[in-house]
């Protein structure tokens, strides 16, 4: 059994995952992670959650939410409170391969690495990657070049990447906290995007070691999503860039927005679409504070932390050959225009450098 580091705690954040949860905790058991070191955060379960904790990792602490206000509440919780500097975050859906921990911990050794990230691989098909070198695309949509790859074509380097999946994050406490937390009006979606960006935003650097490896029980999520995702897009750009980035990226974000709002329409979505922007209205009297925070803590330039690349689509929005095609198209026009704004993006932050 490896070696568990002293300075590593893991909070597991579940909801209604009796059926999973059992299988992330024997997962970090054969990691040789003591069960007084695990926090399960209960997000308002009402199902068996709490006491498949007590069965499979007796020793191990359960704290409950009574209220589902998505998982960033959770992660809030535990990154304040649990005991010692690092903290490995997850989701009950997910499994540790045996040395990740491990793996993890001695990635973060590297400078300014605040959080280390680990290969996320499907675990209904285990030799595919569903993240791996992520970053945030410019008209921020994730960017993940490696998705249904098999897991030999990610090579074997440590790699400094953009953004990263929340559902298995080792974190350093003290710069999450500085970077200011997960932003827990989001539910879901962009949240994990938008937390690892802001800590790079800051200065501190996203390490991916390719030995670190999960699996992920990933599911279908419904049209449901589309609200969350389209507002809180909208206002991870609002909080996040330059003012200098919005204005030059305004042509590229209005045909976007406007080819978003012909599919979500065309397959049905467009109410939603609608319902979307009337929430993102209702966030924006907080605006002007959200920016402040951000300004106090840029190091990094939007040039320096965006990037472009091909574009993630669902399946079910994807469409047929045509489409794929267009969308090819659509990817080639964006990456000219990056390159053409680029050099004219601020070089430093909006903000001076803090030591």
């Amino acid at each position: 059994m490896p070696d568990f580091p002293q300075d590593v705690s893991v909070a597991v954040v579940a909801h209604n995952a009796a059926a999973t949860l059992p299988d992330t905790l024997k997962s970090l058991r054969e990691a040789g992670c003591p069960a007084a070191r695990i926090t399960v955060l209960d997000v308002a379960s009402t199902d068996e959650t709490g006491a498949c904790l007590s069965r499979h990792a007796p020793g191990a602490h359960h704290r409950r939410l009574d209220a589902n206000l998505g998982p960033s509440p959770g992660r809030n919780v535990c990154i304040l409170e649990c005991p010692t500097p690092w903290v490995l975050l997850m989701d009950a859906d997910v499994m540790v391969e045996r040395d990740t921990i491990d793996a993890l911990r001695k990635a973060v050794e590297a400078p300014r690495a605040a959080i280390a990230s680990p290969l996320v691989i499907h675990a209904d098909r285990p030799s595919l990657i569903q993240y791996a070198d992520t970053g945030l695309h410019f008209i921020c949509e994730a960017v993940n070049p490696y998705l249904d790859r098999p897991v030999e074509t990610r090579g074997d380097d440590t790699r400094d990447i953009g953004t990263a999946s929340g559902c298995a994050l080792l974190i350093d406490r003290a710069v999450a906290a500085e970077a200011g937390l997960f932003d827990e009006r989001y539910f879901i979606g962009k949240e994990d995007g938008d937390f690892t960006h802001r800590v790079r935003l800051a200065g501190y650097r996203i390490v991916e070691p390719p030995r670190a490896r999960v699996l992920h029980r990933s599911r279908h999520r419904g049209s449901w999503l589309f609200y969350y995702q389209i507002r809180n897009r909208w206002h991870v750009i609002l909080k996040n860039y330059e003012i200098r980035t919005i204005l030059l990226l305004l042509p590229a974000l209005a045909l976007h927005e406007a080819l978003q709002a012909i599919v979500l329409t065309a397959t049905g979505h467009g109410l939603t679409y609608l319902r979307a922007w009337v929430g993102l209205c209702r966030l924006l009297p907080t605006l002007a504070a959200d920016r402040a925070r951000v300004r106090r803590i840029r190091v990094r330039s939007d040039r320096e932390l965006l990037q472009d690349g091909a574009l993630v689509v669902r399946a079910d929005l994807a469409g047929g050959a045509l489409a794929r095609w267009a969308r090819s198209g659509y990817e080639r026009m964006l990456r000219a225009y990056w390159r053409a704004i680029r050099p004219m993006l601020s070089p430093g932050g909006e903000s001076a450098p803090h030591s």
